[in-house]
């Protein structure tokens, strides 16, 4: 063999080892099928954290099969009308309005019929019993009557508030005189 063979030979292995290491481009076809397996995975992993969240952290899917303690307790908090969270009591369109903080499965009918008169003015309830407004409930006698900002409101069982302009002008905690401010 001569040198012109040998390279020749050189030449032909080089292209059969470029052939061998090529790696051949997905198509088109095969590109999609693969964004579409990555979709479908995403949205199923999305269904499972929901129900995961649903189950175990908001309770509002209940697995246990007591149908009817879920009834008789959510039949109160799902006829309350105007519910709020305590950190959006200075969040409403109106400029004057009264906010009433009671435990919603708990309500006293008679400051409940003494609210039922108010005819001028908005009445917004927060449930005291919700985790979602425990940074706003205390377990001591009296609340936080001075509260200027939110950070430090806190209030009894029950309480009521008159809100104008964004500042709390009106501040009534008990049924006593709850009932006696809405009488006047």
């Amino acid at each position: 063999m001569g040198r012109v063979e040998k390279r020749k030979q050189e030449r032909l292995n080089k292209n059969k080892k470029l052939k061998n290491n090529n790696i051949e481009e997905p198509n088109e076809k095969e590109t999609l099928y693969t964004t579409i397996k990555i979709i479908v995975v995403m949205v199923l992993l999305l269904f499972i954290l929901y129900y995961v969240v649903a189950v175990f952290v908001t309770k509002e899917i209940d697995i246990s099969g007591n149908k009817e303690d879920e009834t008789t307790e959510n039949s109160a908090t799902n006829t309350v009308s105007n519910k709020i969270l305590a950190k959006n009591i200075f969040n409403q369109t109106e400029e004057t309005y009264y906010v009433y903080f009671y435990d919603f499965n708990d309500e006293n009918r008679n400051i409940a019929s003494a609210i039922s008169k108010l005819t001028d003015d908005k009445v917004y309830r927060v449930d005291t019993s919700s985790s979602l407004n425990k940074n706003y409930v205390t377990d001591e006698d009296t609340g936080n009557k001075d509260a200027a900002v939110l950070e430090n409101l806190k209030v009894i069982n029950p309480t009521l508030i008159k809100v104008a302009n964004d500042k709390i002008v009106e501040y009534c905690e008990n049924e006593d005189s709850i009932v006696a401010y809405l009488n006047k």
